[in-house]
């Protein structure tokens, strides 16, 4: 099994058995990435539904690109381990969480202008 641990020096340290490999930030991000992609075209596919809660990213950045042409946004999410998330989404799909984000302003009782909003603007268009 894959062992990892944080060295003093900031670099990761991955074993497995007697062999290891230290990587910068840098280096781990683009391992992460390389299995990513290798666990999407694995046959066993990631559940379409979502498992239970285990952590969460607080108030996460945040970046929202559009694009007149085809009528779809680009979300992208920060994450601190995982780094910058990218999703295509649809115009109809923008449409449907349109609709879910304002049903839950609704139902909180959310008001910006009452100063409930506690974070930076973060959205980029």
């Amino acid at each position: 099994m894959l062992t990892s641990q944080l060295n003093p020096d900031g670099t990761a340290l991955l074993s497995i058995g007697a062999e290891s490999v230290t990587l910068n930030a840098h280096e781990l991000d683009q391992q992460i990435l390389r299995l990513a992609r290798l666990r999407a075209q694995m046959t066993e596919r990631v559940p379409e539904q979502p498992p239970a809660v285990e952590s969460v990213v607080f108030n996460p950045a945040y970046a929202i690109r559009t694009d007149n042409l085809t009528k779809a946004s680009l979300l992208r999410l920060r994450h601190e381990g995982f780094g910058w998330l990218n999703f295509e989404l649809p115009s109809q799909e923008v449409v449907n969480m349109k609709k879910a984000w304002t049903s839950i302003v609704y139902k909180l009782a959310l008001d910006v202008a009452s100063g409930a909003y506690e974070g930076p603007e973060r959205r980029m268009h």
